[in-house]
């Protein structure tokens, strides 16, 4: 723990992040990670580009039930995270999931005025993950790791960034929302395809911790925005070996 003169003194490059907490399935609950999906009318269940099976779903958030202090980091909506769990056909491998705008996934906003639509069931997910309800958020302070100081700009007061580097706070890893990225490897947010600018990080996924599932060997997954492309978002995921 950090003495809280310290954290005042680093409060310049710290980040409101949210722990998501979660219950069992509670019906009609928009929020959750796995289960049912909310789809468009007439929209067939989300498929993986390379083995054209029904994907997980991962996450779905809807704005409205977002800390109030969060804002909207995704806009007025509901968020989704699908994933492919084939392992048969190798789709992680295969359809490269861990990389940006892979053809394994699919991270998506589903505009407000677009979200009347209906839960439906897809023909088979083996292992379907059981669906879990979110229930609240946990509010932390996160501060970035030693790697991303290097793309900040030293317009910080004078010692903030060797304060950083001496005492070493590490951003939190698992499930959460804002805040920094948990990089298990090296700082890697993807370009947007549009306008090339780095995407703004939105969430994080880490290996069983809400969800049943490892990313790699116990990696870790990011989702991410273009600031100047509200529509276009991607989750990729990195190893810890």
């Amino acid at each position: 723990m950090l003495p809280e003169e310290i954290k005042l003194k680093l409060a310049p490059l710290s980040r409101s992040a949210w722990r998501p907490r979660v219950g069992p399935a509670v019906p009609g609950a928009r929020s959750k990670f796995g289960g049912l999906p909310l789809l468009r009318p007439d929209e067939s269940w989300p498929c993986c580009g390379h083995c054209h099976q029904p994907m997980q779903l991962f996450v779905q958030l809807d704005s409205g039930d977002l800390p109030a202090d969060a804002g909207q980091p995704f806009g007025d909506g509901v968020l989704q995270v699908f994933y492919c769990t084939n392992m048969e056909e190798e789709c992680e491998v295969l359809g490269q999931a861990h990389l940006p705008f892979s053809e394994a996934s699919m991270t998506r906003v589903i505009p407000r005025d677009q979200t009347h639509g209906f839960d439906a069931l897809p023909v088979t997910i083996p292992d379907a993950f059981p669906e879990q309800s979110l229930t609240g958020w946990s509010r932390h302070n996160d501060f970035p790791d030693q790697q991303e100081t290097v793309a900040i700009n030293d317009d910080l007061p004078d010692g903030t960034l060797a304060l950083l580097h001496a005492h070493r706070p590490a951003p939190r890893a698992g499930d959460k929302l804002l805040g920094w990225p948990h990089w298990v490897q090296h700082v890697d947010y993807p370009a947007c395809p549009c306008c090339q600018k780095k995407m703004n990080f939105v969430m994080q996924l880490d290996s069983t911790d809400t969800l049943p599932f490892w990313f790699g060997d116990y990696g870790c997954a990011y989702v991410f925005q273009c600031e100047n492309h509200a529509d276009i978002m991607t989750m990729t995921w990195s190893s810890r070996a």
